[in-house]
């Protein structure tokens, strides 16, 4: 496409998206849904039915007084000839940037074979993805943050599903008319609350009644697991992460790491620091909490094998701590494990690996799959 064309083209977008915004849908505005769909774990959407359309609202994740992120869905023709803005669906044609979301979409039926965009493909282990790249029906777009602008007009898909950061990448896309869709599931603190985002990507293809019911068997599995350590008193200590350019990150109280330590039996050392993320501190500070810790565990991404050596070359001091001494460091290699794709949706497993660690007579003949324990040597 030449520079000409795609300059008109945006225009055209343009004003389309102009003389749009002026014929406002009065019938979703101040209109009482005949239900509501509310998520059990989930805290950062819902979705409202109406006759013959489906508003999906997603929370500002930064500012709760700030106006909802909202798509009207809808599969009637009527509806649809009056309603511009509404996006039919199940949707035919989809853009993807993160391979949370080929893992939700990997869960329902149609949605990879709409698929016809992906970012940063290098990251996503899916063989509809591997394969499309190479027959041409998925493309790469390039990166997350700044995607092929011309590549996705050319591509035109219904949808370009994103993930929500304070600073806004995508106002030339958003300009040019392709509308997008916030997926926050990264910013659930739970399990189980990262889970149930599966309805929000099946609400595109409506799905959505056999994406709660998968949530619910996914949750009863995590739940009896669960229910194995709930009455134990006594419970190891446990130390997480590890120095990133001179920062150690660890878990904060009620992140979704630390929920799944509690859950799996474990006291962790910084139970009584709030919050949802990372915790921000230098090594000394870690260091005073967590020497003494029984176990401590780690998320890496590493080309090789992860082991105590590899360990101390990165911080001698990693000798120091109670948990290398004893050879009880557990860790999962993501680039190896496909703990982000796979084990998004399987946290039933992710919690048995770290209970047959934390209380291995709990689950004696159980074996991990996406964390192990380092290796002695």
């Amino acid at each position: 496409m030449s520079k000409s064309i795609l300059v008109l083209v945006i225009f055209s977008a343009l004003l389309s998206c102009t003389n749009s915004s002026k014929k406002t849908n009065s019938s979703t505005v101040d209109v009482e849904p005949d239900s509501v769909y509310v998520p059990t774990y989930a805290k950062q959407f819902v979705i409202k039915y109406f006759q013959d359309y489906k508003i999906v609202e997603v929370n500002d994740p930064w500012d709760d007084a700030a106006p909802k992120h909202q798509i009207v869905l809808s599969s009637s023709s009527e509806y649809l000839k009056k309603n511009i803005d509404a996006i039919q669906v199940p949707l035919k044609r989809w853009v993807a940037v993160a391979s949370t979301q080929i893992s939700y979409a990997d869960k329902i039926e149609g949605a990879m074979d709409a698929l016809v965009g992906m970012a940063e493909p290098q990251y996503v282990s899916n063989p509809t993805v591997v394969n499309g790249l190479k027959t041409g029906a998925v493309r790469n777009i390039g990166t997350a943050f700044a995607p092929d602008l011309e590549l996705l007009i050319d591509i035109d898909p219904n949808v370009m599903m994103i993930s929500p950061f304070k600073e806004d990448f995508y106002g030339p896309i958003r300009q040019a008319g392709i509308k997008l869709a916030m997926n926050s599931s990264y910013l659930e603190n739970t399990p189980l609350g990262r889970v149930e985002w599966l309805v929000y990507v099946a609400a595109f293809f409506n799905k959505e009644q056999e994406a709660i019911d998968e949530v619910h068997n996914i949750a009863q599995r995590y739940n009896n697991v669960k229910s194995l350590t709930q009455e134990l008193t006594d419970k190891p200590t446990v130390v997480s992460g590890k120095i990133y350019q001179g920062v150690w990150y660890a878990a904060a109280a009620q992140s979704y790491n630390a929920n799944y330590y509690a859950d799996a039996g474990a006291d962790y050392i910084f139970k009584d620091r709030p919050g949802t993320g990372s915790l921000s501190y230098d090594f000394e500070t870690v260091y005073n909490s967590g020497a003494e810790a029984d176990y401590w565990v780690l998320l890496v991404n590493y080309n090789g094998n992860y082991s105590y050596e590899a360990l101390t070359d990165e911080d001698v001091r990693y000798k120091d701590f109670d948990a290398f001494k004893n050879r009880k460091v557990f860790f999962s290699n993501t680039s190896k494990s496909l703990f982000y794709e796979k084990g998004l949706l399987e946290p039933d497993v992710v919690l048995s690996d770290m209970v047959k660690v934390f209380h291995p007579n709990l689950l004696p003949n159980y074996m991990p799959r996406y964390y192990k324990m380092m290796t002695k040597e």
